[in-house]
C-alpha cells in the first residue's frame, strides 16, 4: 500500500516525467521503490521512464517493470498497453498483439490500441487486417484518420504511403503539427532532404518551443550535407554542414567528413575568395575543438589539426585587404 511519502514522489516522478527530466524522474521512483516495493504505479512509471532512453538494453528493462506492475495489478490495462509497446518496438510481435488483446479486454473504450494492432498486421503484410483495426480508430475521410493511418505506415517503415497520407492530412488540416513532423521523418528516410527540411521549418513555425524540430532540422542538414560530399559538392557539403552547425553547435561532423570546411576553404582561396574561406575555417576550428574537448583526444592530434587550419587562415588572411585584415586582427583580439 503506498504511504503519503511514496504518493508524493509519484506525483514529482511525474512532474518530472512530463518536463522531459527523465534522470531527475527516476531518482524519485528509485527512492519510492525502496520505500514500497510492492506499488503498482512505481513500477509502471520505472517502465515509463525506461522507454525514452537511446539504449534498447535499457528500453528492454521496461519490459520487466510494466510485468512487475501487472503481478500486482492484474487489471491494469496502462501497463500492458506500454509493454505492448516495447514489444512491438523490439518486434516480438505475438507478445505485443497478446498485450494489446488484453487492454481491448479490460478498457474496451480505449480506442488508440487499435492502430498499434494494426501496425502489426502491416508488418505482416495483412494490409486488409490492418484497415479493420484501423477503422475501429476513426471513421475515414477526416485528417484524423489519414493522420493516424500514415502513422501506421511510417512505423511499418512504408515511407511513400505514409507520406500519401500525412499530405492528405495536411490539405484538411494545415495546423497539423505532427503532420508536418512525421511527413518530414518519412521525407528524410527516402532521402528526400529538401522537404524533410521544408516540413520541419512548417512545424516549427507552428510550434517555435519545441526543440526537437530544429535538432531534427539540424541533423537533416548533416545528411544532405554527407550526401554532397559523397557526390564531390564540397563546397555545398560545407555550407549544409554550416547551416546545421547554426542550428545545432553541438553536432558532431562524423571524420570523414570532418575535412569538407577546410576543402572548401582552399577552394575559395583558389578563386580568391578569402572572405568565404575565412567563414569556413572559423567553423572548422569550432568543429575540431569540440572534437578534442568531446572525445578527450591526444594533445599532438589536436595541436596538428588546429595547426593545419591556422596555416590556411594565416594563407587567406594574406589575400584580404589591408584594411579588412586589420578589422580582422581586431575582431580575434576582442574575441579573445
Amino acid at each position: 500500500m503506498a504511504t503519503l511519502d511514496v504518493i508524493q514522489l509519484l506525483e514529482k516522478a511525474k512532474l518530472a516525467y512530463n518536463s522531459e527530466n527523465y534522470e531527475m524522474a527516476q531518482v524519485y521512483l528509485d527512492e519510492a521503490l525502496m520505500q514500497s516495493p510492492d506499488v503498482p504505479e512505481v513500477h509502471f512509471w520505472r517502465g515509463k521512464v525506461a522507454t525514452t532512453d537511446l539504449n534498447d538494453e535499457v528500453i528492454e528493462t521496461a519490459i520487466g517493470d510494466f510485468t512487475q506492475a501487472i503481478e500486482l495489478k492484474p487489471q491494469y490495462w496502462e501497463a500492458y498497453f506500454e509493454r505492448g509497446k516495447v514489444y512491438l518496438y523490439f518486434e516480438r510481435f505475438e507478445e505485443a498483439e497478446e498485450d494489446f488483446k488484453k487492454v481491448i479486454q479490460i478498457n474496451p473504450s480505449f480506442k488508440d490500441v487499435y492502430s498499434y494492432l494494426a501496425q502489426i498486421e502491416i508488418q505482416r503484410g495483412n494490409d486488409k487486417k490492418a484497415m479493420e483495426y484501423l477503422s475501429k480508430v476513426t471513421t475515414g475521410g477526416d485528417y484524423k484518420y489519414y493522420y493516424n493511418l500514415g502513422k501506421i505506415f511510417l512505423n511499418a517503415k512504408s515511407y511513400k504511403v505514409a507520406i500519401e497520407n500525412f499530405t492528405k492530412a495536411l490539405e484538411d488540416n494545415k495546423y497539423l503539427v505532427d503532420g508536418y513532423y512525421l511527413r518530414a521523418k518519412a521525407y528524410e528516410a527516402v532521402g528526400e532532404y529538401k522537404k524533410a527540411i521544408e516540413d520541419l521549418k512548417k512545424a516549427a513555425t507552428l510550434m517555435p518551443e519545441e526543440k526537437k524540430f530544429f535538432t531534427d532540422m539540424a541533423k537533416v542538414y548533416f545528411k544532405k550535407a554527407m550526401k554532397a560530399a559523397d557526390e564531390g559538392e564540397i563546397r555545398k557539403s560545407a555550407d549544409l554542414f554550416i547551416e546545421g552547425l547554426k542550428i545545432n553547435y553541438n553536432l558532431k561532423i562524423e571524420p570523414k567528413y570532418e575535412k569538407i570546411l577546410e576543402e572548401a576553404a582552399k577552394d575559395a582561396i583558389s578563386k580568391k575568395e578569402y572572405q568565404e574561406a575565412i567563414f569556413y575555417l572559423e567553423f572548422a576550428e569550432r568543429v575540431v575543438e569540440n572534437r578534442c574537448v568531446d572525445e578527450n583526444l591526444p594533445f599532438e592530434e589536436c595541436y596538428k589539426r588546429k595547426q593545419e587550419i591556422n596555416n590556411l587562415m594565416k594563407e587567406a588572411e594574406k589575400g584580404l585587404p589591408l584594411k579588412e585584415r586589420i578589422l580582422k586582427k581586431l575582431n580575434d583580439i576582442y574575441a579573445k
